[in-house]
């Protein structure tokens, strides 16, 4: 990383390009948020935004040292929500990868979403959810109740296992979080 940053430096001196902080964005940025994320208010008959699926990506991870987890709720219009969450408490992967699970679904139900697309690269959380393999351990059972009872506030859902190459950007939030930063 270090000859990377001395590369760029080398090639950008030439433009004498000079930092300046900027003091007063602080209020500004949290104004645009709020303009940006207005969310409709309830209606009794659900409109056309409300049957289209949002998108959930989700991802967790664990060493010996840190662990984290990784989410990103997509709206229909493109609009991504991205949280990296760093663990306080050990924890195993399967573990941090229901975490996730479970945080990226108490987001979007917080945010009244109706129908969700989940997509995640552990096999297993994917698999007890279906019910295609049992648990065997009282702390998984634990997180399998909890994240079916979260499901059942949503009126559609669907989990999809896909590929580490096709949740990179959840991957690399999850790398942000565990680091020692």
């Amino acid at each position: 990383m270090t000859g990377r940053l001395a590369a760029w430096t080398i090639e950008l001196i030439q433009f004498y390009i000079e930092y300046k902080p900027r003091t007063a964005i602080k209020a500004q940025v949290l104004s645009d948020f709020v303009a940006e994320c207005q969310f409709r208010a309830k209606h009794s008959n659900p409109d056309k935004d409300q049957l289209r699926p949002w998108l959930l990506f989700i991802d967790g991870s664990s060493t010996t040292s840190s662990g984290g987890t990784g989410i990103i709720l997509i709206n229909p219009e493109g609009f991504k929500i991205q949280q990296a969450l760093k663990f306080e408490f050990l924890a195993t992967n399967n573990v941090a990868e229901y975490e996730a699970l479970i945080t990226g679904l108490k987001l979007a139900a917080s945010l009244e979403v109706h129908i969700i697309n989940i997509f995640g690269d552990s096999q297993l959380v994917a698999k007890q959810i279906s019910g295609e393999f049992k648990t065997h351990n009282e702390n998984m059972t634990k997180y399998l109740s909890i994240t079916q009872e979260l499901l059942k506030k949503f009126s559609s859902w669907k989990l999809s296992n896909v590929d580490r190459t096709k949740n990179q950007w959840a991957d690399s939030l999850v790398k942000l979080a565990s680091s020692n930063l």
